[in-house]
């Protein structure tokens, strides 16, 4: 009687074993059905367009929005392209987004030129090769003070408010 026992345990965790196994099958499956993830490649001058008064800076500049294929996502990545005079405006982010500027911390790297930051009311000099962090309640923005040569700039935000920002498809407003 004990044999019969373990032997009805036994095929009781076989079977459970074998439906584990065909739900998993199942499962992936269906993963294999959807289409495989697959990569972006964007280029720098591909989609720059030109820009007045970002942040309600002075002057035009080219801003190049890089898209991660319209997902959602917590980093966002950018290149200001700006000439001699030109600035993204003195703003600041919140993480309630009370002004509206997003809810960011963002990291400014110097691609090429030079120029200044307004950072909490201080004037910072920044040329190629420096890359400044500005955390969410700290007062920042650019300029191009260089005579002749344009300003670039990679920016870097990332998102704070516990969501992708924006929805995918929407593009920041700038000014």
């Amino acid at each position: 009687m004990t044999d019969a026992k373990l032997n009805r345990r036994a095929a009781f965790a076989a079977a459970g074993t074998c439906f584990a196994m065909l739900s998993q099958r199942a499962l992936a499956g269906e993963s294999a059905a959807k289409p495989k993830a697959r990569f972006t490649k964007d280029g720098e001058a591909e989609g720059m367009r030109e820009v007045a008064g970002i942040h309600r800076g002075k002057g035009k500049g080219r801003i190049k929005w890089f898209r991660f294929a319209n997902e959602p996502w917590p980093a966002h990545f950018m290149i200001y392209d700006l000439p001699p005079g030109a600035s993204e405006g003195v703003h600041v982010h919140f993480l309630d987004d009370r002004n509206k500027e997003g809810a960011f911390d963002e990291y400014y790297y110097i691609i090429s030129g030079a120029g200044q930051m307004e950072i909490d009311g201080a004037i910072v000099p920044v040329k190629a090769g420096d890359h400044v962090h500005t955390p969410l309640e700290v007062a920042h923005g650019v300029e191009n003070t260089h005579p002749t040569e344009d300003l670039r700039v990679f920016l870097t935000f990332i998102a704070r408010a516990g969501k992708p920002y924006p929805l995918p498809g929407a593009e920041p407003a700038m000014g």
